[in-house]
């Protein structure tokens, strides 16, 4: 989830994110033992929504393989829904149709838990056992009071008064209005078949691939959609309005085409297509730096919505300004793309790793914003120039208040939000300028191969299964890849910008005749004992060395400023020689 246009985050962000998680409900806690038993293999939701009532009602088939014994399962959802059975189903999904294999649903006792649904499966499952399920709830879902950051369903209406709704739950889970895992270290291996129904004369979106549209006669209409990958839970996702819809075809720059699709109301249409060719261009510009895009089976979709905007898998929710930045892009769908691959393609398997998602996009505006500068200019000094005032402006959001990458697990809440409240910024702004700060110390080509590497660690095919990309990424995947392109030992920069919340404080101090001498301080305990913080020092005469954290320049007469651009660090009040 991306937190507007700098300028506006720091206005905004801090009022938004103090919502944030305050709803009851958060996302990712340890999972319970009835829960981590089993894997999600297929869901099956099929959805009612009644604008007018601003009510829900569905039913949601789980498909799942046992991984250790047990007698029951538990699904997360959220209290405001009510259970009306749980049953073994006659009819169950398969792939984008249902099939019905003859008999009746059987009944399975449940019992209702604070936030989550106790499902006794009346004997011991046994590790290998298909399970498969069939949740019928419903009920008045919680309204989001201030979506994304708040999220629960919009409820909306268009400038010619019909209904406009949509769902954003990332920090509170999609248990808000779908029983499911609560946990990003379960997605469906099969993805996911969703059947939305709502009034005829609007259109029902949802993620992936359409499969159909039935008009039942009584003013209500259904659209399946079909998708194919595995998908966090955050990331489903739905759009209910008069949407038009128009679509182009994506040539890749890695050689194959998938189709691309706007789903925008009316009174905007024209903005979308102005826009577009620029949505376009990004997608291939994150393709060339990352590798592939990992939806390509199901297609490339935006979905105009009434909040500000989501990386929802396949559908990015757009609901934005239409306008680009004034480095030439619309940050925002730029963003919320750039999570297709750092939270979609590559997903932390717990909150703790939140950085990998939210650093890693905030990290490619920066990258974007270099290189439309060098097709324009076709010159890399002003190449440079665009990527270090782009990467500047999030310098002063940076808290310093907990780490960015904390080894224990964590919700999204907690990840988040600071101890004392506000908004978390270092998972976006720290953990961007440590990726900086890494260019810095390997150098573009080593660095830049690194980041080519993490998602596709075996070399990007695009001809290959998209799902064979769809991986979890730790902070551990991430330093490892990054090491395997240097003989610079890449240990000391992982704990101190990433496992604890002190940034390296730089001394300078002029020794007359003999120069200038250089020391890095860091909090007590900030390195494993044996380990050192050695990172050159950039300085307008050079880079200088630092063996052990200290280090020397011969240059007595001269004025020496250090360069702060270039890497995180901060400077110490005896810095002498500027």
């Amino acid at each position: 989830m991306r937190a507007l246009s700098f300028a506006l985050l720091l206005s905004l962000a801090p009022a938004a994110s103090a919502q944030f998680g305050l709803s009851g409900n958060t996302s990712g806690a340890p999972l319970h033992p009835e829960q981590s038993a089993y894997d999600v293999q297929h869901y099956g939701i099929d959805l009612a929504v009644d604008p007018a009532l601003q009510t829900i009602r569905g039913e949601v088939t789980l498909r799942a393989r046992m991984a250790m014994p047990s007698a029951h399962l538990r699904l997360d959802l959220d209290d405001r829904l009510a259970v009306a059975s749980v049953v073994r189903p006659a009819c169950v999904w398969e792939g984008e149709t249902r099939v019905c294999g003859g008999g009746e649903d059987t009944p399975v006792a449940f019992e209702r838990l604070p936030g989550q649904i106790r499902v006794a499966l009346g004997e011991t499952a046994q590790p290998g056992d298909e399970i498969v399920l069939r949740v019928d709830y419903g009920g008045e879902p919680r309204v989001a009071p201030r979506p994304p950051w708040d999220g629960g369903l919009s409820w909306e209406t268009t400038a010619s008064g019909e209904p406009w709704v949509a769902v954003s739950c990332q920090g509170e889970g999609a248990d808000l209005w779908w029983p499911t895992k609560d946990h990003p270290s379960d997605e469906p291996d099969d993805g996911i078949t969703f059947r939305l129904t709502g009034p005829a004369e609007l259109r029902m979106i949802a993620n992936g691939r359409h499969v159909s549209r039935e008009d039942h006669g009584d003013g209500t209409a259904s659209e399946t959609w079909r998708i194919t990958t595995p998908i966090n839970n955050y990331g489903v996702s739905f759009g209910i309005g008069p949407y038009v819809e128009f679509t182009e075809t994506y040539e890749s720059p890695l050689g194959y085409s998938m189709p691309a699709t706007f789903y925008v109301l009316p009174e905007r249409e024209a903005d979308g297509r102005r826009q577009f060719p620029g949505f376009l261009d990004a997608l291939a510009f994150l393709e060339r730096t990352f590798g592939p895009y990992g939806s390509r089976g199901d297609g490339y979709h935006v979905l105009h919505t009434p909040y500000l905007g989501m990386e929802h898998q396949s559908l990015v929710a757009y609901g934005s300004t239409f306008q680009d930045n004034d480095f030439g892009f619309d940050f925002l769908h730029f963003h919320e793309l750039a999570h297709e691959w750092w939270a979609n393609l590559g997903t932390a398997p717990d909150w703790r790793d939140f950085w990998v998602h939210e650093s890693f996009a905030n990290y490619a505006e920066a990258l974007y914003a270099e290189d439309l500068a060098m097709r324009e200019t076709e010159n890399p000094a002003m190449a440079r120039e665009a990527y270090l005032t782009y990467i500047a402006q999030v310098r002063p959001n940076i808290r310093n208040v907990i780490p960015v990458a904390p080894r224990e697990p964590r919700t999204t809440t907690q990840m988040y939000n600071l101890p004392e409240g506000g908004f978390n910024g270092d998972i976006y702004f720290k953990g961007s300028w440590f990726l900086h700060t890494l260019r810095y110390v390997m150098g573009d080509e080593p660095f830049f191969q690194a980041l080519g590497s993490i998602l596709y660690p075996e070399g990007a095919d695009p001809a290959a299964d998209p799902s064979d990309g769809f991986r979890w990424v730790s902070t551990e995947d991430v330093i490892a890849a990054f090491q395997r392109q240097t003989d610079i030992d890449l240990a000391p920069y992982a704990e101190v910008y990433l496992r604890q919340p002190a940034l390296p404080v730089l001394h300078m101090e002029s020794r007359g005749n003999e120069g200038y001498a250089f020391r890095w301080e860091l909090p007590e305990g900030a390195l494993p004992e044996g380990m050192t913080f050695e990172m050159p020092v950039p300085t307008s005469h050079g880079t200088i060395p630092m063996p052990g954290g200290e280090g020397t320049m011969g240059l007595p007469r001269s004025r020496v400023s250090v360069d702060t651009r270039v890497a995180l660090f901060e400077l110490a009040g005896d810095l002498g020689g500027e």
